[in-house]
């Protein structure tokens, strides 16, 4: 049997705003970080951008009608921002009620150093951050990123966290799953897996910690977000998928989502633009 789903990354409500906020100084400094940023010369508030495109992503993931929606983190711009989230929750309530969507904690959801109030909160609005689902011999894992990138103030939850990975990838390797996906935020690595740490990818110490896990059970695909563009890496069988954002792009790469198709053949997937 095949699956089909809709990976999406980063509609981050509040981010054309707080773009537009910035000083063409501003704009050109943090472009020099890695980050492609547009001046634009007029600000403005609310989220119409954000809006326009996640509607459309809604509006294409009811058309293709997959297994389930994934959503790769950074849901809202301002964690505590209750405007952002009803609108993100109001188009969310949209797609069709036969298909489901899972959740999956970003660094503008539980910040960059998350703490116990951070993730508590989280938890409370969306759900479990980590945790594991099935369907037919297809076994799926979400991790929280920002714990594995920084968890400094909250040193149980990495323990607890790399734990769970372990048990959850073993089960799968136990029942012979057709193939084993991890969706997380941030991606593990940009160009290769011993690469030095960066503001985008998870430490190099907790990093090979989990690449060792995939690596142990012969994991099939890893998809995250967080870049807000595309980027494609294949080490060892295992396919690093980081998917532009369906909110505001950071590099050449268009808003968009991704369709991904499982059968026990393989895994394919290809990047639809919403712009």
């Amino acid at each position: 049997m095949s699956i089909r789903f809709i990976q999406m990354a980063d509609p981050q409500f509040g981010m054309f705003s707080s773009i537009s906020k910035l000083t063409e100084e501003e704009a050109i400094s943090r472009s020099r970080e890695g980050l492609t940023l547009r001046y634009v010369e007029q600000e403005f508030d609310g989220f119409a951008p954000e809006t326009q495109l996640f509607s459309k992503a809604i509006r294409y993931a009811n058309e293709y009608k997959p297994d389930f929606v994934v959503m790769c983190g950074d849901m809202v711009h301002e964690a505590d921002s209750e405007d952002q989230r009803n609108e993100l929750f109001r188009i969310t309530s949209q797609l069709n009620k036969d298909i489901p969507i899972y959740w999956v904690a970003g660094n503008h959801d539980v910040g960059n150093t998350p703490t116990a109030s951070t993730l508590n909160a989280y938890r409370e609005l969306y759900g479990k951050d980590n945790y594991a689902f099935q369907m037919e011999n297809y076994y799926f894992i979400a991790i929280n990123s920002s714990v594995c990138s920084d968890p400094s103030l909250v040193l149980e939850e990495w323990d607890s966290l790399i734990g769970f990975l372990e048990i959850e990838l073993k089960k799968a390797s136990n029942m012979n799953a057709t193939h084993k996906v991890v969706f997380l935020h941030h991606p593990l690595f940009l160009e290769t897996s011993d690469e030095p740490d960066n503001y985008f990818v998870i430490p190099f110490q907790r990093r090979q910690e989990i690449i060792s896990l995939l690596d142990q059970n012969k994991a099939s695909a890893v998809f995250s977000g967080h870049l807000h563009r595309n980027n494609y890496r294949n080490i060892k069988g295992i396919e690093y998928v980081s998917t532009g954002p369906v909110g505001y792009p950071l590099a050449d790469d268009p808003s968009g989502i991704r369709i991904v198709d499982l059968d026990v053949t393989g895994l394919r997937h290809h990047y639809l633009s919403l712009e």
